[in-house]
């Protein structure tokens, strides 16, 4: 028996949102699902690498560390540089902690976990407060403390310059320490960390300058601070080896600059540099 009524039409299958895109498939459709257990366990295996570090010391503020930065934490051109107001500095205006050589980074936190010694940065980068900022930042990121202080900046003298532009740097550089140590007499034991050769600033020193090379760690610009260098280190700051009552001066020979009379007393041990580089 028939009926009236009209027959149920069937339902039209809904259309998948996103039309053709979805049917290949979402972007990460490849990637795992979330693991809880593997996230939490790779934060925790991430805080005990960081808390595997030996905890440092109390500052101690009649220790500091004088520390160069180009040729010390980082291999001499490893960075695009330029030439402001005579002096080279990095390109960028800022440094990431990838620019760093993880290992000197490593062995100067070594330095400051065994003596409590403050940083004072000696650079020539801190003549700009984003590169001064950068550097924190980066020692920061290794639970290195913060930088305590900056050195004075002086003028080279004009007739070091004459006789050799790296002379006059080196003499310049042991200035500035020395007038930063007169400003804080409460510093008893420091060193300097450069890969200049404080020998240099030693032959041509003027009274009142400090004794470099006694207090000085002399790295290699492309190998950086080694363990070496850090147990050096260590050593003049624990240990403050006594000012020379005698120059430590070597055989020298007579340069002069060109076109002018003046004569300075060079030491022949150390061969001047091919490339100027400020660091």
């Amino acid at each position: 028996m028939g009926s009236d009524e009209p027959k149920p039409k069937k339902s039209r299958a809904e259309p998948k949102q996103g039309g053709a895109e979805d049917s290949l498939g979402g972007l990460y459709d490849f990637l795992p699902p979330p693991d809880p257990v593997n996230d939490a366990a790779a934060k925790v295996s991430a805080t005990k690498h960081h808390l595997a570090r030996p905890k440092l010391p109390p500052e101690d503020r009649t220790r500091v560390i004088f520390l160069d930065v180009d040729g010390v934490l980082l291999p001499t051109g490893s960075m695009e540089t330029i030439v402001v107001d005579g002096v080279t500095l990095p390109a960028r205006d800022t440094v990431r902690e990838s620019d760093f050589a993880v290992s000197a980074l490593g062995n100067l936190r070594s330095i400051v976990q065994q003596t409590g010694a403050t940083i004072v940065l000696s650079s020539e980068w801190r003549r700009t407060e984003s590169l001064k900022s950068s550097i924190g930042a980066v020692l920061r990121s290794q639970d290195i403390p913060m930088i305590r202080d900056t050195t004075p900046i002086f003028h080279a003298k004009r007739e070091l310059q004459q006789a050799h532009p790296v002379l006059a740097w080196c003499e310049r550089r042991a200035r500035e320490i020395g007038q930063w140590l007169k400003d804080h007499p409460e510093v008893t034991a420091w060193v300097a960390l450069d890969d200049l050769d404080f020998a240099w600033a030693d032959n041509v020193r003027a009274a009142g300058t400090p004794w470099m090379k006694v207090r000085s760690v002399h790295t290699n610009d492309k190998i950086c601070l080694t363990d070496d260098n850090g147990a050096e280190a260590v050593r003049i700051l624990l240990y403050p080896p006594p000012e020379p009552k005698v120059a430590p001066r070597r055989p020298a020979h007579r340069s002069r600059a060109e076109g002018n009379g003046n004569g300075i007393l060079c030491s022949t041990e150390d061969s001047p540099p091919e490339r100027l580089r400020l660091g």
